[in-house]
């Protein structure tokens, strides 16, 4: 008897998932009629002429459409690399100190080193190439980061030209803060790069880390008798913060990030002064405000997570339990229940102002803690009571990776997100004006994307119980405005400019 659709699929999976690795898959790695099949079904993507992310997000025809494949960009780079030169390889010292201080923006080109390697250039999805070429400059040290390759951070910091450090200000202050000043002494004198190291003691006295700074040029005077005299790289003054070599380099991007961007919000906003005293104010008054404007404002964000091919799902497809029709049935279902969790959790942030405004509680560490557990909850409450997703599915931060569809910013990893949380709740409460933590504090949460789900929504709960805390009125950001929305989003997090989010902001701010 001749073998169903389905049976066939369910065999094609499994030999996809046998072969694939962080979910690459070589076409000569299985038979040409499985693959074909699997193609056609949209659970194989090309990324390249015989490479494939193996996917199961069939609503996704291409690879650079699909989330996933942000999760395995460099376990691809790795593997193709491998593949054609071997493992003597490294990936740039610029694209090594991106990952180490955990900026996690895409480049447009990521660039591979080799021996021996005659220079090529391949086009990835979404516009990114991949070029490799020759160099006998080895790495000081080669440490391997995300699957791939890469210069220790000491060695990423002597061997990137000065133009890092004058582009890429908060990634170079960051590697200079968790530098380790033996390996960088070392680094500098075994590569023996004079103009390199008076660079790195001029940003280490720009960051104020004088001992340290003392310390590199005393060995470079042993070294070079001429010559050893720091350099200032940077065209502007950094950010100084207070040394804790234990916190994420994540979570200190994002102190360095709210110091270099606020006053741009404040310049944008300037004039712009409260209309009410929350605490002052009858808090009925308040809500009623509130409430009037919650049909306008209840909407449902955009949160995409990708799907990997696991045993449940082949078991789900042998069942018939996982197609485009029940996809979309599950979707239905979900989004039916959404608008009950949306109002449950518009209720609990006007729940959490009336007992501040009740308490006169203005600590807003506290209240923004306990707020995003409540809204995040409220959110998932409907379909965890009919059992769509689990309870454990959203209690606390989410586990593991999450990618944003069409926007070149990764969130940091589910390990960072702890720190990088403790981090915006200081900031949010030790910031003293209330535009700025509003708006800034969207853009961060956003930016994180702590939960598995609803990120956008938490955002903009987060903003407007900052704005009314601060006398602001509940600010509506609308859907025919959801394109410029993103962009300005896009434009913070991966160009560091807050600017055309804020404009974006008090446009809203000026029509609800």
């Amino acid at each position: 008897m001749a073998k169903t659709t389905s049976q066939l699929l369910v065999e094609a999976l499994q030999a996809a998932k046998k072969a694939e690795l962080d979910n690459i898959v070589q076409s000569a790695a299985i038979a040409a009629t499985q693959r074909t099949l699997l193609v056609n079904k949209g659970y194989l993507k090309q990324i390249i002429r015989g490479w494939y992310l193996l996917d199961a997000d069939i609503s996704q025809e291409r690879a650079g459409e699909s989330a996933l494949w942000f999760d395995s960009i460099w376990y691809f780079i790795a593997q193709y690399v491998e593949t054609m030169c071997g493992n003597d390889y490294w990936l740039s010292p610029e694209a090594s100190l991106d990952i180490h201080t955990c900026n996690n923006n895409l480049p447009p080109q990521i660039i591979v080193y080799a021996d021996n390697s005659s220079p090529r250039t391949i086009n990835l999805p979404n516009g990114m190439s991949l070029f490799i070429a020759s160099s006998t400059n080895r790495p000081y040290q080669i440490e391997k980061l995300n699957g791939v390759n890469a210069h220790s951070l000491e060695s990423a910091l002597v061997l990137v030209g000065p133009m890092s450090f004058a582009n890429n200000i908060v990634g170079t202050q960051l590697a200079m803060k968790m530098v380790d000043i033996s390996e960088l002494t070392k680094a500098v004198t075994i590569k023996k790069k004079l103009t390199a190291g008076n660079r790195l003691c001029g940003a280490l006295l720009a960051i104020g880390r004088k001992a340290e700074a003392r310390n590199l040029l005393t060995t470079m005077n042993t070294l070079w008798p001429k010559g050893v005299a720091p350099v200032n790289p940077y065209n502007e003054t950094p950010t100084i913060l207070g040394m804790n070599n234990k916190e994420s380099p994540a979570a200190t991007r994002l102190r360095i990030l709210w110091a270099n961007l606020r006053d741009d919000v404040c310049n944008i906003f300037d004039g712009h002064t409260p209309d009410f005293v929350f605490l002052d104010r009858d808090i009925k008054d308040t809500l009623s405000m509130i409430d009037d404007i919650y049909v306008t404002d209840a909407y449902n964000s955009l949160s995409i997570e990708g799907y990997k091919v696991t045993t449940e799902l082949i078991e789900k497809v042998a069942k018939g339990d996982w197609s485009p029709e029940t996809i979309q049935q599950d979707k239905d279902a979900k989004d039916t229940l959404a608008a009950k969790g949306y109002r449950n959790a518009f209720n609990k942030v006007c729940a959490l102002l009336q007992e501040a405004h009740k308490s006169q509680e203005d600590d807003l560490e506290y209240l923004v803690g306990v707020g995003l557990t409540e809204w995040a909850n409220a959110l998932f409450q409907p379909c965890v009571d009919v059992g769509i997703i689990k309870i454990e599915d959203i209690a606390g931060y989410r586990k593991g990776p999450i990618y944003i569809r069409g926007s070149k910013h990764v969130p940091p990893a589910s390990e960072h997100i702890m720190d990088c949380m403790s981090a915006l709740k200081e900031l949010i409460s030790g910031e003293e004006n209330p535009i700025v933590r509003a708006i800034l504090a969207h853009w961060f949460i956003g930016y994180i994307h702590p939960y598995f789900d609803g990120n956008g929504r938490s955002a903009r709960f987060l903003m407007n119980f900052l704005f009314v805390q601060g006398g602001y009125p509940w600010t509506v950001v609308r859907n025919s405005h959801r394109s410029q929305y993103m962009q300005a989003l896009e434009s913070a997090s991966v160009n560091d400019d807050i600017k055309p989010f804020a404009k974006f902001i008090k446009d809203c701010f000026i029509t609800t």
